[in-house]
């Protein structure tokens, strides 16, 4: 996967539709399904927002986003990668390129988190002046299972429009109360943002408001009778809603297209309609039910895609998933979304019969209720139940499935104890349905279930275990417990939430024995727990991954990748020296990336990766070679400096980041003409040479080193040395033959020659055979009434001044 880089574009044509840019909702089903199965990015993904883009684009938000391509089977590969949310923009019928955060080689979500430990998923986005915004809800994981999550708050990114380039995202100030962005409805110059409330098994629709089309603004929140700039005052308008639903104006009224909530798992997809964005919102109108719920999958967050619907009518988009990942990971076309389309207004349906008589409500057995009414005369009369949770706040009446047909009794089960219910029930026949007969009240006493029979369980090669019960009369879910025996787990941890006869856990701790314990979840409360089943899960190790790439860096490190085995993988990654046996220590690593230390300059090295889990290190990947090259510094040392002392200069200068640097000299009083460069390298900004002339001017330069040799010189500094020549040299004659010399010296501990001539007798320069020390030289036996002349030799030739006296 290459990021920016476009992938195979699936395109649909038109022709089908009323007009140009509608479609018939098999023509999106199959292009996403045909996407997901060629594209090579986007295997399959949830939420399926649509924002409109100018130049007749749409631009499709998601969140948890699958990555790669399917398997030959039509499964989903372990390894595939998977980010919280991404998105596509469809042009002309066609899904281009899938836009995330991150690098090809370590893809991240589109919108990223606010905080460590925390993903965001998609709310909605809007369009404007060039720009997008698009709201995201930030969660962290609250336990094991599938819908273990917590929100923690509202994010909003910002984007440009031509290239859906990120901007800033930055976390709003609201609270975990309220998912927001559950819709954007932009309204009279200004948006309308819908968002979810959970509260226990229910949820709630709520709106917010803008002044301007700017979702960075101030918002006000809808109270129930006007707007406050307080987010804690937002009242909830309907109940039953999902995560996230569509609110579009149609014509004179507002629809919310819902998948419907009030009931657990339900298939079914309703429509309210109101007069305003803040309702009152009337309804349910059932739209359709969604296949999928029949062959044991779950269905849920509904949107209402009006641009691109074709005319009367509405297109609807659904996603569609199975609580048991082992399902989806067998099947990759389950999580791709769905679209549906039905008329809108409605049909009208004619003059139904007349609302039915007489209905009661008792309680029954085993929890539930027990609901009897009188027949209603016609022909080909059946009839459908309505219930609603006053306890727990439900707004509006919900049809049951499986009603009872042309039967005048109905057993409705799945009750919680002690909530407040009220049934109502319609008659339909050829002409229509009625209206809602007069609601009949009872209170639900619900006993706890009884707790589940026989449960087998069975390991898998990953870690993971999957887990089967027997059918639970009156139980729609069941928790799954595990505890680890042999880490000496005393409670038993929830792994999570489960519908139907089956489940996969994990993955466990490799090699521990555990005991699973499957506890029923009724109306009346939790049952007791089944009895314990064992298992100890084994872990085996990954597949080598495949043979990395590699890079070889200008410091002598090699930046090696890889593409990743399976998510939620550490690695190890070897190196050796080519015709060295062993492989070393591995460095660890968590990404599928990884950069070495530097290495040897100019020797050749082979790396290979292995892929670790909790079963231990898989095989190694086939190496690669790979000669590690250590370029040359390219940066000039600046700002050299030299201060000179007595036989040495002090050099100081700024480091170009090299560790080592070499100096070069050369002596310009001795006529030397080029730099010589010093065979020891020095360490840091600051060095001092030794063992120089005094009083010779000198040259330098620096440049970094290091194992590819050396850099460009800095420019070069002049500075004389002084002179170690002892000064106020004198001569005097105290006694007959006598003489003294004396001086101040400027280096102490030199060595001398003293050189003497008796200019009266027209003598040359000679030297006293004898080395001198310190300041002072003593001679004898010399010519009374001569006058001699002397002076001061230095090791390295250079003379003092004379000094001359008349000899007694």
């Amino acid at each position: 996967m290459a990021a920016g880089a476009l992938v195979t574009a699936v395109a649909w044509s038109d022709d089908s539709g009323d007009e140009v840019g509608r479609f018939a909702p098999e023509q999106l089903t199959a292009m996403f399904q045909e996407y997901g199965d060629t594209s090579g990015t986007w295997l399959g993904a949830d939420r399926t927002a649509s924002v409109p883009l100018s130049g007749d684009r749409t631009l499709w938000l998601f969140s948890d986003t699958f990555l790669g391509s399917p398997g030959e089977d039509g499964s989903r590969p372990r390894a595939s990668g998977l980010i919280s949310n991404s998105a596509i923009v469809q042009e002309n019928g066609r899904l281009g390129r899938l836009h995330y955060g991150g690098i090809a080689s370590d893809p991240a979500a589109l919108v990223p988190s606010p905080a460590a430990g925390e993903f965001t998923w998609i709310g909605d986005g809007a369009a404007f002046g060039g720009r997008v915004q698009v709201l995201a809800n930030s969660y962290r994981r609250s336990g094991a299972g599938p819908l273990d999550h917590k929100l923690t708050g509202t994010v909003l990114a910002d984007f440009t429009e031509s290239s859906l380039t990120p901007g800033p995202v930055r976390k709003l100030p609201l609270g975990d109360r309220i998912s927001w962005g559950s819709e954007i409805l932009s309204e009279g110059g200004r948006y309308y943002i819908y968002g979810t409330e959970g509260s226990g098994a229910m949820k709630f629709a709520h709106v917010a408001r803008t002044s301007t089309p700017d979702l960075a603004g101030a918002w006000e929140f809808w109270t129930g009778g006007g707007w406050s700039a307080t987010e804690a005052d937002s009242a909830r308008l309907l109940s039953g809603v999902g995560t996230n639903y569509g609110v579009r104006r149609v014509g004179d009224q507002y629809v919310l297209v819902t998948h419907e909530n009030n009931l657990i798992f339900s298939a079914d997809f309703v429509a309210y309609t109101a007069d305003s964005p803040t309702g009152p919102f009337q309804g349910p109108h059932y739209l359709f039910r969604a296949p999928e719920v029949a062959q044991g999958n779950i269905v849920y967050d509904a949107d209402l895609h009006l641009e691109l619907s074709r005319k009367g009518r509405l297109l609807v988009s659904y996603n569609v998933n199975n609580l048991d990942e082992a399902v989806t990971y067998a099947d990759a076309s389950i999580y791709r979304p769905r679209f549906a389309e039905v008329t809108w207004p409605p049909a009208g349906t004619g003059r139904g019969p007349a609302a039915p008589q007489g209905l009661t409500a008792a309680v029954g057995g085993a929890g539930t209720a027990s609901l009897a009414w009188q027949p209603v005369a016609g022909q080909g009369v059946s009839y459908e139940v309505y219930r609603r949770d006053v306890t727990a706040g439900q707004t509006h009446f919900v049809r049951l499935p499986d009603g009872p047909g042309a039967a005048t009794t109905f057993r409705s089960e799945f009750l919680t104890d002690g909530h407040d219910y009220e049934f109502a029930v319609s008659a339909v026949s050829l002409r229509g349905e009625s209206a809602l007969s007069t609601a009949a009240a009872m209170r639900a006493t619900v006993p706890p279930p009884d707790a589940p029979g026989v449960v087998e369980v069975r390991a898998l090669p990953d870690g993971r275990v999957t887990v089967h019960w027997g059918q639970i009369p009156f139980v729609q879910l069941v928790k799954v417990f595990h505890r680890d025996v042999t880490g000496g787990q005393e409670k038993p941890a929830e792994a999570g939430a489960f519908p139907g006869v089956s489940a996969t856990i994990g993955p466990l701790t490799h090699g521990h024995e555990y005991e699973i314990t499957v506890v029923a979840v009724g109306g009346g409360g939790d049952s007791p727990p089944s009895r314990g089943v064992r298992v100890t899960p084994r872990v085996t190790p990954p597949p080598a991954p495949a043979m990395p790439t590699a890079e070889a860096r200008p410091d002598g490190s090699v930046h090696l990748t890889w593409p990743a085995v399976a998510p939620d993988l550490t690695y190890q990654v070897f190196t050796r020296e080519v015709g060295v046996a062993d492989w070393g220590l591995p460095g660890p690593t968590g990404r599928t990336s990884f950069d070495t230390v530097p290495l040897r300059h100019g020797r050749e090295y082979e790396l290979a990766v292995a892929a670790v889990n909790s079963g231990g290190a898989g095989e190694k990947s086939l190496p690669i070679r790979i000669r590690a090259v250590v370029a040359a510094p390219a940066a000039a040392p600046e700002r050299l400096r030299a201060e000179a002392e007595l036989g040495s200069v002090e050099l100081t200068w700024k480091p170009t980041g090299a560790e080592w640097y070499k100096i070069s000299r050369r002596d310009l009083t001795a006529g030397e003409t080029e730099l010589a460069e010093d065979e020891i390298a020095v360490k840091g900004g600051s060095a001092v040479v030794h063992h120089l002339a005094d009083g010779h001017e000198y040259e330098f330069a620096v440049a970094a080193v290091n194992d590819g040799g050396s850099g460009p010189r800095s420019a070069t500094v002049r500075v004389r040395l002084p002179s170690a020549v002892p000064s106020k040299v004198s001569a005097r004659s105290d006694r007959a033959g006598e003489v003294t010399v004396v001086w101040t010296e400027i280096r102490r501990g030199l060595t001398y020659r003293v050189q003497l001539r008796d200019t009266t007798a027209g003598e040359q320069w000679r030297t006293d055979p004898f080395p001198v020390t310190g300041a002072r030289y003593q001679t004898a036996l010399l010519t009374a009434g001569h006058r001699y002349e002397f002076r001061l030799q230095l090791p390295d030739g250079t003379l003092s001044a004379t000094a001359a006296t008349t000899v007694r």
